[in-house]
């Protein structure tokens, strides 16, 4: 693969960021909560309706985490956005954000009793990891 090859797989798993962080920040509210409270459901298996609903803390929290996520994914999107940078030096600093954001967010995850969500974090680790390190390896030009 290319290096623009892997800088639009970056800017695919931006997106996909961005669309959580969305359906996260849409579950600060009860109408709005039904995939965020599924996914917890899911994270938490087996699938048996729990959590039911979130109470007013979580609620919150959904609208903190969907910020975060909304803007760590558009950080990552216009970088790879702006035609000046270079994509090896934009590389090493999101490749560490990533890494430590997975050592925090799984660890806590694991403390929380919900290991679901460390699956779910490998997956995001994977999909920028690998357009990530191909840019790493890839000769720069």
């Amino acid at each position: 693969m290319t290096v623009r090859h892997y800088v639009r797989w970056l800017q695919f798993a931006a997106v996909l960021t961005i669309a959580t962080g969305l359906v996260a920040a849409l579950a600060s509210h009860p109408a709005t909560a039904e995939p965020w409270r599924w996914l917890f459901d899911v994270l938490t298996w087996p699938v048996d309706g729990s959590p039911a609903g979130f109470d007013r803390l979580s609620y919150q929290v959904n609208a903190v985490l969907g910020g975060v996520m909304v803007g760590w994914g558009c950080t990552i999107l216009l970088f790879t956005l702006d035609r000046q940078a270079d994509p090896h030096a934009i590389a090493r600093p999101i490749l560490g954000g990533l890494v430590a954001w997975f050592v925090i967010d799984s660890s806590g995850s694991l403390v929380a009793e919900i290991p679901g969500n460390v699956v779910l974090n490998l997956g995001f680790l994977v999909l920028f990891v690998v357009p990530l390190v191909g840019i790493l390896r890839s000769p720069s030009g």
